[in-house]
């Protein structure tokens, strides 16, 4: 037999950061939660969430004498250099998506310690999960004793803050859970609350994913909202508002896995006006291989990065947007006239996140506005040069555009 002291020294061994054991069957309150969580719509576009009940019942005929869940995390937490290109125009990357993807990085090692309890018990059964089936993680991850879910739904640790990837094999092995008595709280803080640009957090622990900029730059495939645009700021690719600000982050350390380091993948930003420069799938595909930014296709990407654009870019964003609006897909097209819009000759915005009189954050919730990096006066988004050209590229494409939603974006644009 194998005991669960001897898989979490191996699994340690394998550079995993934390280790425990939770009971295997349904956890009724997190399944009420999300099952209300959908009936409110709170999920978006993500229609597979939906049909959460069917695979649960899959996933039980796969294994039906399960006893444990064994959860692993793996730190991913690195400072980064932030490496902006030649122009200063630059997209942030959300922290998860710095390195190699971690589906692949961490599936691979948890096949070594599937092969190592097949070798001390090889009547043993087991399911790996990385993400991909239908378990509620970081619930098990609580019951692990790996820590809690914060007010902004991820898990927090004592040890490593919030920045641990998750992973479980599910087995029949018969082991006694970890169950830990004090799982950890948030107190009264709320500062990922009140620090979220789109008060996507309309609750402790309930995300509003339509208006997450992580989902509605990774997740969804559609049209971003207009009045959700210049609350992106710079984020071209996920969000870690809520996890930078978070108290916890002090118990950060810095990751043992290169694989996770930015030198492993796209690192920490990317040079939007190079983005619109890959014109292939292929081409896309091949640039960001094996990284989390393929979770996003070439024409989402350039949606995000037109978007930012429309908030920071200058004079030399203009002929990019400008060709962008006239050569790429619709989807591309609405958001570029967006950012063109944005830049054309009318008075500087104010983020309205960066003003006491936040109109549009105001809509969103009552909560006071707040100050973010690049709020600042300072900011290139709030010196808007290269408008003529912005509005010239707009009326000319407006010529002989025939998509009536990219003409309307046009139109929108002009006024």
């Amino acid at each position: 037999m194998i005991s669960p002291e001897e898989i979490g020294t191996f699994a340690r061994c394998l550079g995993f950061d934390a280790f425990g054991i939770a009971p295997a069957g349904s956890i009724p309150h997190a399944e009420a939660e999300f099952q209300s969580w959908i009936e409110a719509g709170l999920h978006g576009s993500m229609k597979y969430l939906e049909n959460y009940a069917e695979r649960k019942k899959e996933l039980e005929r796969e294994l039906p004498g399960a006893k444990n869940v064994l959860v692993f995390g793996a730190s991913y937490y690195t400072a980064g250099e932030e490496k902006p290109d030649g122009s200063g125009l630059t997209g942030r990357v959300a922290r998860y998506a710095w390195g190699k993807d971690y589906h692949l990085v961490i599936r691979e090692k948890l096949k070594a310690v599937e092969d190592f309890i097949h070798s001390k018990a090889p009547e043993a059964k087991y399911l790996t999960c990385v993400d991909t089936r239908p378990i509620f993680e970081r619930s098990y991850a609580e019951l692990a004793g790996l820590g809690f879910r914060g007010k902004h739904t991820n898990l927090l640790s004592r040890e490593f803050g919030p920045w641990l990837f998750l992973s479980e094999i599910i087995t029949d092995l018969d082991f006694t859970p970890d169950n830990p008595a004090d799982h950890g709280s948030c107190g009264i803080c709320t500062d990922c609350l009140d620090i979220c640009p789109t008060r996507a957090i309309v609750e402790p622990g309930k995300i509003d994913a339509r208006k997450c900029i992580a989902y509605l730059t990774i997740e969804h495939k559609g049209v971003i909202p207009r009045e959700i645009r210049p609350l992106m700021g710079d984020w071209v690719f996920g969000c870690d508002a809520c996890l930078n600000v978070c108290p916890f982050t002090r118990f950060s350390k810095e990751s043992t896995w290169k694989e996770f380091h930015p030198s492993s993948g796209a690192g920490e930003r990317l040079g939007l006006l190079e983005l619109f420069k890959i014109k292939t799938n292929g081409e896309y595909e091949s640039r960001f291989s094996d990284t989390p930014l393929l979770r996003a296709t070439r024409k989402m990407m350039l949606r995000n990065a037109a978007v930012v654009l429309g908030n920071i870019g200058g004079t030399e964003a203009v002929p990019v947007l400008a060709k962008a609006l006239l050569e790429e897909v619709p989807l591309v097209k609405i958001h570029a006239a967006w950012a063109l819009g944005q830049l054309s000759a009318k008075p500087p915005i104010s983020l309205p996140f960066c003003s006491p009189s936040a109109g549009a954050l105001g809509q969103l919730s009552a909560k006071p506005p707040i100050s973010l990096p690049f709020c600042s006066p300072s900011a290139g988004a709030l010196g808007r040069i290269g408008g003529e050209e912005a509005r010239r590229a707009l009326e000319s494409a407006l010529q002989s555009e025939t998509d009536s939603e990219v003409r309307e974006e046009i139109l929108l644009g002009l006024q």
